[in-house]
């Protein structure tokens, strides 16, 4: 954790089995994390600027080649 401050409970999970051949739960890992004083924080970037020509542009190409029911959007910013 002192190394890598932002990795995720299912990391420390792996590491835990594959460096100490521990079988330990994500929720007894954070348990454990909380009574040495670690607490949860959320790991937050800045968005980039963005460029506001290049999106219009890319707006125009793909409002010529599809139509919104071609489309599908999706959000793969969380982790599982």
């Amino acid at each position: 954790i002192e190394r890598q401050p932002d990795i995720f409970l299912s990391e420390l999970k792996i590491a835990l089995e594959e460096g100490r051949g521990v079988d330990v739960g994500e929720t007894t890992i954070s348990r454990s994390l909380l009574r040495r004083g670690w607490t949860r924080k959320q790991v937050t970037r800045p968005a980039k600027k963005a460029n506001d020509n290049d999106r219009i542009k890319y707006q125009m190409v793909i409002g010529e080649l599809y139509t919104p029911h071609m489309l599908v959007l999706l959000d793969e910013s969380a982790a599982n």
